[in-house]
Formats: C-alpha cells, sequence, structure tokens
C-alpha cells in the first residue's frame, strides 16, 4: 500500500455488528453496498489546540463480500492540523467485509475507524468551520440473472391454440451500489432448422449507478484495490448464455460483439447499455426455460462530510 500525503495517526476499532439502526446508524436490512453510517466528530465546536477525534463507521449492507476497503481523509489541509505522533490521511479498513445474510436475517459487518488531530492555530477572536471529507472505496461485485424460455414453433401453436401465453419474467440482481437490467422477448421461438430467423435473438443489458445522485462513483483508480480495466469508470462483466444457446459472431471488424467477458466504462459515471446476438444452438424437443447470467466486478467510492468550528486562541506573534 503506498502512502499518500501528510501521515495521519488512525486506531482502527474491532468490528460491532449492531441489529437495530436508521440513516445515522446500522441498519439490518439490505443497501446498496458499502454505506457510510456515521462520519462526525467527537466534538462539534473546539478551541485551538484541543484534541479531536473524527469518527467514521462502515457497514456492507449489500449482498457481496466488500474487499480492500480503503478510507481517506480528506477537505483539510492535514499539515495544519497537530497531531499525536504522526499518522496517515488513508487507512486500510478491511481485507474484506462480510455482506448482509438474507437467509439468516444476519446484519452486514461493520467496522470503525478514528483519526486523531488537534485543532489548528487560529488568532484570538477569529473562527472558522472546516468541512472534514471522508472517501470510502471498496471492492464489489454484482450478480443478475434472467429467465428465458425457448419453444419449439410447433410447442408454441399448441400453446396459442389452447389459448395460453408464455410470459416473461423480471432480472433479479443482488443488492449493490449497480442494477442490473436484462431485456428480451417473453420467449425465443426455435425449430430443428439451424439457421432459422427466430434462432437468434437479442439482448438488451442495462449497468445503472443507483448511487449517481448520492455522489457514489465507479472508480478507475487502482491503488488501493483491484484494476478492472480501462475508463474512467471501469466495471468487468462476465456474460453467461442460457442453457442451449451461445453468442452470436458475426466476424465484422469493430461489430459489437458481445463475448464471455466485456470491459465497458459507464457513461459519466451514470449507465452503461449494451445489445448482444444469441443464437439456439441446441434447440428442445418442446420447450425449456434457462437463465442468462451476469456477474459485475467494480470499485466503487462513495463519501461523507461534517462540519468542525475552530475558534482562535492564539495571540499576535505567538502561537496558542
Amino acid at each position: 500500500m503506498p502512502a499518500k500525503s501528510t501521515a495521519l495517526w488512525l486506531i482502527p476499532v474491532f468490528a460491532v455488528m449492531l441489529i437495530s439502526g436508521c440513516v445515522a446508524g446500522p441498519t439490518g436490512g439490505l443497501g446498496a453496498g458499502l454505506a457510510i453510517t456515521d462520519w462526525k466528530p467527537d466534538l462539534t465546536d473546539v478551541y485551538s489546540g484541543d484534541a479531536i477525534r473524527l469518527q467514521l463507521r462502515l457497514q456492507n449492507q449489500g449482498e457481496k463480500r466488500a474487499e480492500n476497503v480503503v478510507a481517506e481523509l480528506a477537505g483539510i489541509d492535514v499539515t495544519e492540523w497537530g497531531t499525536f505522533g504522526g499518522f496517515l490521511d488513508y487507512q486500510d479498513v478491511a481485507a474484506m467485509m462480510l455482506p448482509y445474510d438474507q437467509a439468516t436475517d444476519t446484519p452486514g459487518e461493520v467496522r470503525t475507524v478514528d483519526w486523531r488531530l488537534e485543532a489548528p492555530y487560529l488568532a484570538k477572536g477569529t473562527d472558522f468551520s472546516y468541512t472534514p471529507i471522508v472517501k470510502v472505496s471498496y471492492d464489489y461485485s454484482t450478480s443478475a440473472q434472467k429467465p428465458i424460455t425457448l419453444v419449439d414453433v410447433d410447442e408454441l401453436r399448441k400453446i396459442k391454440q389452447q389459448g395460453k401465453t408464455l410470459s416473461g419474467k423480471a432480472t433479479a440482481h443482488s443488492a449493490g451500489p449497480l442494477a442490473v437490467e436484462i431485456r428480451t422477448g417473453n420467449y425465443v421461438k426455435t425449430s430443428d432448422d439451424f439457421g432459422m430467423q427466430y434462432d437468434i435473438f437479442p439482448v438488451y443489458i442495462k449497468i445503472t449507478n443507483t448511487q449517481w445522485q448520492q455522489g457514489g462513483t465507479v472508480t478507475g483508480d487502482g491503488s488501493y484495490g483491484t484494476y478492472f480495466g480501462t475508463g474512467d469508470y471501469p466495471v468487468q462483466m462476465a456474460i453467461t448464455p442460457p442453457s442451449g444457446t451461445n453468442f452470436r459472431y458475426t466476424g465484422y471488424a469493430g461489430s459489437s460483439d458481445c463475448s464471455s467477458l466485456v470491459n465497458l466504462d459507464l457513461w459519466q459515471g451514470k449507465d452503461a447499455e449494451i445489445t448482444c446476438e444469441f443464437e439456439v444452438t441446441n434447440p428442445p424437443a418442446y420447450q425449456q426455460e434457462g437463465l442468462i447470467e451476469i456477474d459485475l466486478n467494480y470499485r466503487f467510492q462513495t463519501d461523507a462530510r461534517t462540519s468542525v468550528k475552530v475558534t482562535g486562541t492564539g495571540e499576535s506573534g505567538g502561537f496558542f
């Protein structure tokens, strides 16, 4: 881990598992990945030279493990703040934080970190409100799946003659900062005659940053975690075709052919869209339901702000 900026001293505190909570504390339900549940000073109004602690509490409220979790202190010039022994402005919070477990309704793991500082020098008779910012980044993943029904053309005719229909099913994805939408028809018609038009079908996939308006973002900075590709907001997407199908390759250079691994760059950090073509390679005798599966890997960053008012005590020509 490379050192960054001026050294700051942080004290990691053992993880605490809390079940009750609200916006200002840990929760027992699902959320959008790693959440900053608390970011505040132990004192909001101090004098120059006073000891102060900036306290951070995190909880993994998603359904995947958060890995390589790092917290960085920003928003203040740390060289102005006296410290106890010197410290780092970043903290390796955890190599891994466990997620919320829906099967047992077990809350996700909680970790806390303290920054111990000393309020900066200000002249007597003056005051200033500082805005410390904490930036938390971590490696995360999102899994999604959508059922797709393959139906033989003769079987489909019988279904329609009986007055029945084949309805599509919605996309399901794990809780996290990125959401996945998969869209295609309610069913795919097939036959034994390979190459017929209805043996090929398109699938539209959209990745959305659910935390975009709140300032959460995918980051391409691999300094603290895994590098997931080029671009400002890189996302690595693995696609598994439904059983009995495969990717359709056109063979044209520069085409938008999909493959089992696709590197995406979210547009302005907000979303990314891709349309893939699949072909039926093993048509069913009647009908069968398969799953198209999507797995995303990325590094995500979220931040929070707090406020500290410092009142000066220093005399002219002296210190404090």
